[in-house]
């Protein structure tokens, strides 16, 4: 899913703020979403993968303007909602009244990962798939169609278009990818490079 979410690489939103310490958390709700999330996936509501969708779909303006920790409730909340745990009147009703607690937008069919193909290995070259199929997806925008090296392999974890979208799971491996800062943003010829984690699916070979 491209969306506000994707942020990496994009300028325009100024420096980041020095931290006042090293807490996780500055007020006695924020854990509260996380819990939730644990408490999800070991009664087996949803996976990590739709958590994480479900803040991908808060819309952008919402998105934008949300601290971290409101996203993350929003999210939970929302699949509170969708999987009849919770209705949205109610967390209304709490939150304020009606239109006090938006949730995220409905979620969409979601897509299967790419089975039958030959595993890559270290030292193969390989190019990122571009315009990936609606969904959640975990490919930075600036890496999408660009071509890199293999650097490691892991070992097989769950292809997110399926395990945030509530269809049947299959496992893939994921690559540590190798790219030249120079591949990736053009103007820079410092010779550093940038390595991002990418599962089977979302990657082609270089022949």
């Amino acid at each position: 899913m491209d969306g506000i979410h994707d942020m990496g690489g994009v300028c325009g939103f100024g420096s980041l703020q020095t931290r006042r310490d090293e807490l996780p958390f500055h007020a006695a709700w924020e854990p509260l979403p996380y819990i939730i999330a644990i408490l999800a996936k070991q009664n087996g509501w949803w996976t990590f993968d739709a958590g994480r969708h479900s803040i991908e779909r808060i819309p952008a303006r919402d998105y934008i303007n949300s601290p971290y920790f409101d996203r993350v409730l929003v999210g939970m909340a929302t699949l509170l909602v969708e999987h009849g745990l919770l209705s949205h009147e109610d967390i209304e009703e709490r939150a304020g009244g009606k239109g006090s607690f938006p949730l995220s937008v409905p979620i969409g069919p979601g897509h299967a990962s790419r089975g039958g193909r030959e595993s890559f290995k270290v030292g193969d070259q390989v190019r990122v798939i571009t315009a990936p199929p609606p969904g959640h997806i975990r490919i930075p925008g600036y890496v999408q169609g660009k071509t890199g090296v293999v650097l490691k392999v892991t070992a097989p974890v769950p292809f997110p278009g399926e395990a945030g979208h509530g269809l049947k799971v299959r496992e893939q491996p994921t690559y540590h990818v190798k790219f030249n800062s120079e591949e990736i943003w053009g103007e820079v010829v410092d010779g550093s490079s940038v390595v991002v984690d990418l599962w089977e699916s979302y990657l082609d070979p270089v022949n």
